[in-house]
């Protein structure tokens, strides 16, 4: 195999393909990219058995078709580091020979046969979305998603397609993020996509690419598409709990309140959170919101900010990290938090279509 190839696209396509790759696996073969010229272009494919990433580049100059097995961690850290614009590989007996910019590089691969072939998905449901809404709704959830593996955690976000609408939603038991966008599809579906797959797919997408992202579901997997770049992954086989329930129908109080105002507030607050117990009392008064923290440890931390108050008011006890986490992602100027008393879960409404529910500390 022979091909002359722009730097910078065989660059991005590996380290789109190279997020796949296991760091630790029994099946070293698994630590390679696969690299397929034809006459057409090549194709760049790699998996971890579990999620499979796929990029295609046909402005490539192909001298002789083939294939090759690259080490994708040394693949990706040499094309870093080139400056020509152009690179020149060429295989042979399970050596790949990088030329660039006067430099000469040779590649140890593996046996291309060795390689996993990538698995067949049957048609199934399928809608598309813009880049960017998927990008926006991706970081909107996955931060609330649990992170520890435990039986009973839910390391993946629901997609939830119907009613000319696709939702995104997760949750750790503690806090729940839901982010939607409308779309013109009457196709319904419902499954929980891996984080780590939702990663990857954030990384691979183009912010403000003009082309759309097509999902398509069949089985226990699920498809994304864009222009030439694809990522497969298993889904989850898990109880997704029923969201719409969780959040609060009606609220007693609602809070208007400048979101870079609340953010650096409540960061000064949580400094003197307990570490053992993380947690800061918001306490709604006459148009003003007031934060407390108490460590024996460290001292007593009591901010007051203005803010717009429509209700009673009232005392809810949160986690502060939550809410700086949410309001990081969180693109609106002014915020709306919507509570009723320190038992019932708190709304926050942080975008036109990013809703998040906190569910309060008791019994501190």
């Amino acid at each position: 195999m022979k091909i002359l190839c722009d730097r910078t696209a065989l660059q991005e396509a590996v380290t789109v393909v190279s997020a796949v790759v296991p760091a630790k696996t029994s099946k070293q073969v698994l630590q390679n990219v696969l690299l397929k010229a034809d006459e057409d272009g090549i194709t760049l494919f790699a998996t971890d058995l579990e999620m499979a990433a796929k990029v295609r580049i046909e402005s490539v100059k192909v001298g002789k078709t083939g294939a090759v097995l690259l080490p994708a961690k040394e693949t990706a850290a040499l094309l870093r580091e080139l400056v020509d614009p152009t690179v020149t590989l060429e295989s042979k007996d399970q050596r790949c020979t990088i030329e660039s910019g006067g430099g000469k590089f040779v590649l140890l691969g593996e046996d291309p046969e060795q390689f996993p072939s990538e698995a067949q998905i049957e048609t199934g449901k399928s809608l598309e979305m813009p880049v960017d809404a998927v990008l926006r709704m991706v970081r909107e959830t996955v931060f609330a998603a649990a992170r520890e593996e435990t039986r009973y955690a839910i390391n993946g976000v629901l997609v939830d397609a119907g009613s000319s609408c696709v939702r995104m939603v997760a949750t750790d038991g503690r806090r729940l993020a839901i982010s939607y966008a409308n779309v013109d599809s009457t196709i319904e579906f419902k499954v929980v996509v891996p984080l780590r797959a939702l990663h990857t797919l954030a990384r691979a997408l183009p912010e403000g690419g003009k082309e759309p992202v097509r999902i398509e579901v069949s089985g226990k997997q699920v498809r994304f598409t864009c222009g030439r770049t694809q990522l497969v992954s298993q889904l989850l086989e898990t109880r997704f709990p029923d969201y719409h329930g969780v959040v609060p129908k009606s609220a007693e109080t609602t809070v208007e309140l400048q979101k870079a105002v609340l953010e650096g507030a409540l960061r000064r607050t949580a400094i003197l959170s307990s570490t053992d117990l993380r947690m800061v009392r918001f306490e709604v008064r006459e148009q003003e919101l007031r934060m407390t923290a108490d460590s024996s440890a460290r001292g007593r931390a009591d901010v007051t900010i203005d803010c717009s108050v429509k209700g009673a008011g009232g005392s809810i006890n949160l986690n502060p990290d939550f809410i700086l986490e949410a309001l990081r992602v969180c693109e609106l100027d002014v915020v709306r938090l919507d509570m009723t008393d320190e038992s019932m879960p708190a709304k926050f409404t942080l975008g036109e279509s990013f809703t998040y529910i906190v569910m309060p500390i008791s019994g501190a």
